[in-house]
């Protein structure tokens, strides 16, 4: 049996285990001798003591025919290379889906990468919750950006984590684990190569793996054409092919040259990208009031208190709806230029105007099952989310019409903006309803050649997926 098919099913064979995953290098190749480890994601309902010892002992005793080496258990987090005679490391990584989305939200990088991994047993791991494409903000803010990665280099270690049990409760600690001869030119051959890859990743949307003579060409296109580092980089491949167990320091400046390098050509790109903020206007009394405010009411705002706060916010355009909540907002941001919008008013209620939500349940019950069972009927008298969808694309058509590096802001409404917010980020929006928009907070989306991409703290992602399947 294959080794593959062989872990997969052992450890999906668990009660408490929903979905057991091989990921990274062996996913590409069948060949033991040309991969550092096996890597295996495992996640179970709970994370408890006993059921992580029984996971591991269930991996140690894994057989293959054919196969004479010893499995030795890597349990940790992290980059982190076991190297010993005779064996197969297997980095075993068990979550629950508690911590399985918080390793999403911290670690996009990788766990966008395990996406990729047709060898599954039970839930795939996009299903428990989907990374949605890697942002912009991603490799300045996250896990495993280069920004750390130089940070472990210069105090010559690797972070790791672990699972611990005190009492009762798991906790994931972080961990630094000295650099040794082997993992020196692994962690810097590791560093390069998914840099790259994750790069590539985001300018392209695409959840590919680039290799040989394109990765090559990326990398002089990074470097600004550095033959020389990249031949550097070529050698530590071909040695890391070779399976060297011990490595020069001076092996960690080809990964310091590198990053910096890199680090210039993310805040390029960063300065090639238009921010469009969006937000929804300042509070008003009837937001209180728990009816439907929409294009057919036009109260004002009642708080200018945070004006200061928020003056910090520059823009060169600010967009508004023509409703007077949504002009007023204005005030607490600066703009060279204020344009009202007919396209960013509120959703037309219709005859549910200023009306109370549990009176619209009974005097329209018809709709509400409708919207029920998945159809998007508009409000009696009124539009629908297809309405407003309309109006979002001809503004994002809009949009495209402003060139140069222009910082926009957009003040408009909850349902406008769940709509926006959905297209943008690929929501079902027959649950778009659901979403919860605070008052004046921002969301940047970026512009480039004409598409629009989320750039969304991944905290505020997380939320807004919960709330679409609560």
């Amino acid at each position: 049996m294959d080794i593959r098919k062989k872990i997969l099913n052992n450890l999906i064979n668990n009660q408490e285990v929903i979905s057991v995953n091989i990921v990274g290098s062996f996913t590409e190749t069948n060949n033991l001798d040309t991969i550092g480890d096996i890597d295996v994601v495992v996640i179970c309902k709970k994370l408890t003591r006993k059921i992580v010892k029984k996971i591991i002992s269930k991996t140690r005793k894994i057989k293959v025919n054919g196969i004479n080496k010893e499995f030795i258990i890597n349990p940790s987090f992290g980059p982190l290379k076991l190297t010993k005679p005779n064996s197969i490391p297997i980095h075993l990584m068990i979550y629950d889906i508690k911590s399985h989305i918080e390793h999403v939200i911290a670690s996009p990088f990788t766990c966008y990468d395990w996406e990729r991994s047709k060898h599954y047993k039970g839930i795939p791991l996009k299903k428990l919750y989907p990374v949605k494409g890697l942002q912009l903000r991603d490799f300045f803010s996250v896990r495993r950006s280069s920004n750390e990665y130089m940070n472990d280099l210069q105090k010559n270690r690797i972070s790791i984590r672990k699972i611990i049990f005190r009492k009762r409760k798991v906790q994931v600690k972080k961990k630094y684990i000295k650099i040794d001869p082997r993992n020196r030119g692994e962690f810097v051959y590791h560093i390069i190569k998914f840099l790259l890859i994750n790069l590539n990743k985001f300018i392209t949307g695409k959840n590919i793996i680039i290799k040989g003579k394109i990765l090559e060409n990326f990398f002089l296109k990074i470097t600004n054409n550095d033959k020389k580092l990249l031949t550097q980089f070529k050698i530590l491949k071909k040695n890391k092919k070779n399976k060297i167990l011990i490595y020069d320091t001076k092996i960690v400046n080809l990964a310091k040259k590198f990053i910096n390098k890199y680090n210039l050509y993310i805040n390029r790109l960063k300065n090639n990208y238009q921010s469009i903020c969006v937000t929804r206007h300042s509070i008003t009394r009837e937001n209180h009031q728990n009816i439907f405010i929409g294009s057919g009411s036009d109260p004002d705002i009642i708080h200018k208190k945070n004006k200061r706060k928020l003056k910090q916010n520059k823009f060169d355009f600010i967009f508004t709806s023509q409703l007077k909540r949504s002009k007023s907002s204005a005030v607490f941001f600066s703009g060279k230029k204020i344009i009202s919008n007919s396209l960013l008013n509120e959703i037309n209620y219709g005859k549910a105007e200023g009306m109370k939500f549990n009176l619209f349940r009974k005097k329209f019950s018809k709709i509400i099952r409708s919207w029920k069972k998945g159809k998007d009927k508009k409000f009696p008298g009124g539009e629908s989310t297809y309405d407003v969808m309309k109006r979002v694309n001809k503004f994002l058509l809009l949009l495209k019409k402003i060139k140069g590096k222009k910082k926009i802001l957009v003040i408009s409404h909850s349902f406008f903006l769940r709509v926006l917010i959905g297209v943008i980020l690929k929501f079902d929006l027959k649950k778009i309803y659901k979403l919860k928009l605070e008052h004046l907070k921002l969301f940047e989306i970026l512009k480039s050649n004409n598409s629009f991409l989320p750039n969304f703290e991944r905290r505020e992602i997380y939320k807004f997926y919960r709330q679409l399947n609560d």
